[in-house]
């Protein structure tokens, strides 16, 4: 879970000379679910006991979704079934390849079990992510976006239970209206506990990389080196229509290219792809000789290969985050714009990440879903964010966070406004964004909305800025009331 959600009141690392310590905003009891029963046990007993109920999946939560204060959770990281795999799948939609998967199944592990069977799936970057939990249902991207688009984009089958207890399948064509909300609203504890995902797989396939390094402090200008990040971004959309994907890491005097991920290309072609911005460096080096770049590529007979070769593991939580999803146009016709604002936000302190990858329409081919339409045209997810520090007070931290809603959010909405195809990866985002309805779901919301309150009229599931999460808010003392508008539910949930 991202840091600043959990438990701090109890935090080792910070001070506690206060002698402070309490349960925080964790949840106070879980349910180990082992079954559908367990399930139902647990809606009864919140609603009998007027309390709050949270999912808690697996892997990690930068939004404080999976906890809440006074709340009890429906704990599923121990549902770790993987399969069946069908290589036969048949619906009115699609036949081919699929396979089944738990709750709590982990994306390592999913990739690990394809790859003995000649199979891939697109899947997060992080081993440990939760495949059928928030990942799959906010989008998911992965090292195959621009080649095969999003994870929401390939699901076949949602088996799950509704705040009423009633269990559902959801498919293209049963409960539709359940199955497009699902398939890219977001967490799936919105209108429904989900047991189980079916969805595509591909018979897998060689991969290139490529990673190149680059320290430039003291080396050469900053004009230099915002000229050279033009030259990248300018090669950007020739990557995602490769079906490429990569990550470029910004730092104080450093930046790489870690890893670019090309399927189905040789190692040279995937070389060519950013051979200009090589150039670049180059043409730098004779004017600074003691410029030093390192550039190595790479080929794989499988994917999953690839992907352990090529993605480090990172820490989840130590950063405090904000993202925006910028469309192509902007991109390349607005390359001054993106250097100034990229560069404002990179001197004033940030972190920042771009993911270079697009799902557009034509590689994903969704079924009928609820994905952000800012995902089919975006090129770049730029992340940027502070560290949490975890031995500062809790105060500085809080700070920390409305600076980065104030400053850098704002500033990225301004940069890739919605009306021109902006919009904001839920799983990376700002969970303080002011506008997230508008970032998060786009023109999708009111539909999305309609389908919360149909099907879970009372308000059940709640999660920060999940849909129908406006008719909520939390109290002085953390209890979660209802608040405008008026057709609210009229109650409050905590833990006696």
């Amino acid at each position: 879970m991202q840091t600043y959600f959990a438990n701090n009141s109890c935090n080792p690392i910070a001070d506690q000379s206060e002698g402070k310590c309490g349960i925080g905003s964790y949840v106070q009891y879980a349910i180990d679910v082992s079954g559908d029963a367990d399930v139902r046990a647990g809606l009864a007993f919140a609603e009998k006991n007027n309390i709050r109920l949270v999912i808690r999946n697996t892997g990690h939560d930068y939004l404080g979704r999976s906890t809440g204060y006074g709340a009890l959770a429906l704990w599923t990281h121990h549902l770790a079934e993987i399969g069946p795999l069908t290589k036969d799948y048949k619906s009115t939609n699609y036949n081919g390849p699929a396979l089944k998967v738990q709750a709590g199944v982990r994306v390592g592990d999913v990739y690990d079990y394809l790859e003995k069977q000649g199979y891939m799936a697109i899947g997060g970057e992080c081993p440990t992510v939760g495949l059928a939990g928030g990942y799959i249902f906010a989008g998911g991207h992965a090292p195959t976006t621009s080649k095969l688009g999003l994870a929401a984009d390939k699901i076949l089958e949602i088996e799950g239970i509704l705040a009423n207890g009633e269990s559902f399948t959801a498919a293209p064509d049963e409960n539709q209206e359940i199955y497009w909300f699902l398939s890219g609203s977001g967490s799936a504890g919105t209108i429904a506990y989900i047991k189980s995902v079916t969805f595509k797989i591909f018979e897998d396939f060689p991969v290139s990389g490529t990673i190149l390094t680059f320290p430039y402090a003291g080396v050469i200008s900053d004009t230099e080196f915002w000229s050279l990040i033009d030259t990248w971004h300018n090669l950007t959309p020739n990557i995602t229509d490769a079906g490429g994907y990569a990550y470029a890491f910004y730092q104080k005097g450093y930046f790489q290219i870690w890893p670019l991920f090309v399927p189905e290309l040789s190692k040279a072609q995937s070389a060519a792809l950013i051979q200009p911005f090589v150039d670049k460096l180059n043409g730098l080096k004779v004017k600074h000789p003691s410029l030093i770049y390192n550039l190595t590529s790479y080929t794989y007979p499988t994917f999953n290969q690839a992907y352990k070769a090529l993605f480090p593991a990172l820490g989840a939580g130590t950063l405090q985050w904000s993202s925006r999803l910028i469309p192509r146009n902007i991109i390349t016709q607005q390359p001054a714009t993106v250097s100034k604002a990229f560069k404002a936000i990179f001197d004033d302190g940030a972190t920042m990440v771009e993911v270079i990858m697009n799902p557009n329409l034509e590689v994903a081919k969704p079924l009928n879903n609820s994905v952000l339409p800012a995902w089919r045209t975006s090129i770049i997810d730029l992340v940027v964010g502070k560290p949490y520090n975890d031995s500062a007070p809790f105060q500085e931290n809080a700070d920390a966070r409305t600076y980065i809603t104030q400053h850098w959010t704002s500033a990225l909405e301004q940069l890739a406004p919605a009306s021109q195809g902006g919009g904001t990866y839920m799983n990376e985002a700002d969970a303080d964004d002011p506008n997230w309805q508008e970032s998060f779901y786009g023109a999708n919301y009111p539909r999305q909305l309609a389908i919360k309150r149909k099907y879970d009229p009372t308000g059940v599931w709640y999660a920060k800025t999940a849909v129908g999460s406006e008719y909520w808010a939390e109290d002085a003392e953390q209890r979660l009331c209802p608040v405008s508008p008026s057709s609210a539910p009229q109650v409050a949930r905590s833990m006696e």
